[in-house]
């Protein structure tokens, strides 16, 4: 048990002080902290667990999964809802990681892709630089009116507006919901704030779960005008995307077994991996956990292997990110980002969709290979 304990951080934006509550993790080996390129909001915490900002070992990313999962106890059946676009595999890990204790465990999620759908709702995240969160209606995959349980995961809780948004939408699109589970790596809402969201929704239990629970505050100290960069995507993607993966509801175990091939067909396997070679496989945008399962393949294999997401947040460089590669994908029409890519390491990007392979340069920059999902 680590002790309750401070830190202070000096960022290119300002002063963050964070504060946080006895518990078995630490600060230092759950996150990091950077500056936002964005004028809605200066700061950023970074998860070192996450498998997105920074690179980390799957065995790592899938204690994370257990531990989350091993905080609440659903009554099935259950819907988990990740958020995008940083928390779609961690809600799909921590939808499997239930699915070894319990039956009818169905996972979605938020999307910024555009698609001629029906929506169940949507809602506005209004610090980010990209507001809007689509979820689509999920009626003919999920049976809606026997779940009784939903988990709403993320890597960080701030302020609960975005969550309380959902929370209240889902209340009123599944109509036999008992209670809504907020399940985070790390919580940052005050006692007074999470008490105050319990009497907002007094008709249903809300239940708050975390790996770290705190308080922080942020001082702006410089004068520098931040503005989002030329090409941030600020706007719903119309880039070709898969319906299979959660997007419109899914039983988690259905998208579980994976298999990648490149243009020409030919399937990654690891007989055409080099044994002997250190490896960084990356995920792109809100596509994170079918990569992730072929890089937790590799390490079980014995390869040395990190894993990491590509993403659409400007982030400056300082602090947790040591390195930038941004590019302006043709597909999604606007700037992304790879950061802290370990230069001694062969990457193999993994995409979505053929679309979304041909239409990133990534991979080209890189040197590297590509790959995208096949039909299951």
């Amino acid at each position: 048990m680590h002790n309750q304990n401070q830190c202070g951080v000096t960022l290119q934006t300002g002063r963050l002080e964070v504060e946080v509550e006895p518990s078995t993790h630490s600060i230092e080996n759950l996150l990091e902290f950077a500056s936002r390129e964005n004028p809605k909001r200066a700061y950023l915490f970074v998860s070192k667990v996450l498998g997105k900002y920074i690179p980390c070992k799957p065995s790592t990313m899938r204690n994370s999964y257990r531990e989350l999962a091993k905080l609440i106890h659903p009554k099935t059946p259950t819907l988990v809802l990740g958020i995008a676009e940083t928390a779609t595999g961690l809600g799909a890990g921590v939808a499997q990681s239930f699915c070894q204790q319990h039956k009818d465990i169905y996972f979605s999620q938020t999307t910024r892709f555009k698609k001629d759908r029906p929506l169940a709702f949507d809602i506005t995240e209004k610090h980010s630089h990209a507001p809007q969160h689509l979820i689509y209606d999920f009626n003919k995959n999920i049976p809606s009116d026997t779940i009784r349980d939903v988990v709403l995961v993320d890597d960080e809780i701030s302020t609960g507006n975005t969550l309380t948004q959902i929370t209240q939408e889902v209340i009123a699109y599944l109509p036999n919901v008992e209670r809504v589970h907020w399940l985070s790596l790390v919580n940052w809402m005050s006692h007074l704030r999470c008490k105050e969201i319990k009497t907002q929704h007094s008709n249903i239990d809300i239940h708050f779960a975390s790996l770290l629970k705190g308080e922080f505050n942020f001082k702006k100290t410089s004068n520098q005008v931040i503005e989002f960069p030329r090409a941030t995507a600020t706007e719903l993607s119309r880039a070709h995307c898969r319906w299979d993966l959660g997007r419109t509801g899914v039983c988690i175990n259905e998208t579980s077994k994976v298999t990648f091939i490149n243009t020409q067909k030919e399937r990654l396997t690891l007989a055409h991996l080099d044994s002997s070679s250190s490896y960084v496989v990356v995920g792109t945008g809100e596509f994170n956990y079918q990569p992730f399962l072929f890089a937790e393949i590799m390490e079980q294999a014995g390869f040395d292997v990190l894993f990491e997401s590509t993403g659409r947040s400007p982030i400056l460089k300082g602090g947790g990110i040591s390195s930038k590669l941004s590019f302006f994908d043709a597909c999604h029409q606007a700037n992304y980002y790879l950061y802290n890519l370990p230069e001694e390491r062969t990457p193999i990007i993994l995409y979505e969709t053929l679309e979304q392979l041909e239409g990133s340069p990534l991979h080209k920059l890189l040197n590297c290979r590509a790959y995208y999902l096949e039909d299951f």
